[in-house]
């Protein structure tokens, strides 16, 4: 990345909803910005893998985006930029260093940087009674607790489908919440817009009767049970960002280590970027679960080679979710207001 010239632009073109490579984008980005000293801009729009070429990229699954979101993209992006630096036609004086489309409040905005500088981290809490929000729990104990089975894991989106589909990224989970193995938790409808701008942290405390496990958190938009435009959005759980990580790695990429069977311990890991504003009388929900298939391979949830594992290995595993003031499970969301 440092041996890119001063006067090579670059133009890093991306969907909030790319099923193969959300992550990417966001830190091809960042990784330039870090490394090169050129002049490097970042787009991302509401789209799957590639849909800002040649697609309207006016809806995803269920979600419609109030406009032609890919042809805005050609016209005042993508062919202004090779207009002026391939054949040295108008002018990059409106490109702005971030253009980034936020879901929800559905338009397009314009930044200096990415993450915006007015975005500041805010804890919202696990708290008692699936209850959900921005204030730390005050009692000294507390816990939730599912039991994961490899033999019967979460699937990754409702329905029966010939293939993966590209619309999970964005779809409806009211499917998830009805099972045992998945922990839900909401707000009360918000009084006020709430929008976050960047990556998201879970920061879980759990136990687990078993010497590994996966940890699946999933950030929801949970829409009014009615009033909305179209009726098939009432009570509609928005799936806005959903995002794994693999127990054994909580304290080092390149050293697993196994759980203790009982031992509270602390798993964080960040979760990929998000544009996205939960609109008054919307409602925030974070499920927290241990399988997600198959989007990602089961885990025999035992610490050994998953890749080796016989049929016998896969067992079941009690997971705790701790609540408590001592040890708080939290997301930390990039709030922008």
């Amino acid at each position: 990345m440092s041996r890119i010239p001063a006067d090579l632009p670059t133009l890093i073109v991306g969907g909030l909803f790319d099923a193969e490579d959300s992550y990417g984008t966001w830190n091809l980005y960042r990784a330039i910005e870090k490394q090169a000293k050129n002049n490097n801009k970042i787009i991302i729009g509401p789209w799957y893998h590639g849909q800002w070429s040649g697609n309207k990229g006016d809806h995803l699954g269920d979600m419609y985006w109030g406009s032609n979101t890919g042809q805005w993209y050609i016209k005042n992006i993508e062919l202004p930029f090779f207009d002026y630096y391939l054949l040295g036609k108008g002018t990059m004086d409106t490109l702005s260093e971030a253009t980034v489309f936020i879901t929800g409040e559905n338009k397009w905005h314009h930044y200096k940087q990415w993450p915006p500088a007015e975005e500041k981290p805010k804890s919202i809490y696990l708290s008692a009674d699936k209850k959900l929000g921005f204030s730390q729990p005050a009692s000294t104990s507390g816990f939730d607790q599912y039991t994961s089975d490899p033999a019967n894991p979460v699937p990754y989106t409702g329905g029966i489908h010939k293939d993966r589909t590209r619309e999970y990224m964005d779809a409806d989970q009211r499917f998830a919440e009805t099972r045992k193995d998945v922990l839900t938790y909401e707000t009360e409808a918000l009084t006020s817009d709430i929008t976050i701008t960047g990556p998201i942290t879970a920061d879980l405390w759990t136990s687990i009767s078993t010497t590994d496990a996966d940890f699946v958190v999933k950030v929801i938009d949970v829409f009014p049970p009615d009033g909305n435009s179209n009726p098939k959005l009432n009570s509609y759980e928005m799936m806005v960002r959903g995002d794994v990580f693999r127990g054994k790695f909580r304290h080092s990429f390149s050293k697993p280590e196994a759980f203790v069977p009982g031992k509270v311990e602390e798993v964080k890991y960040t979760m990929t970027d998000v544009a996205h504003t939960f609109k008054k009388g919307h409602r925030i929900m974070i499920q927290v679960q241990s399988s997600w298939f198959p989007i990602t391979d089961r885990n025999p949830q035992q610490f050994e080679d998953i890749y080796h594992a016989k049929a016998s290995d896969f067992i079941k595993s009690d997971i705790r979710i701790y609540r408590s003031k001592e040890h708080a499970s939290r997301i930390i969301l990039p709030l922008l207001n």
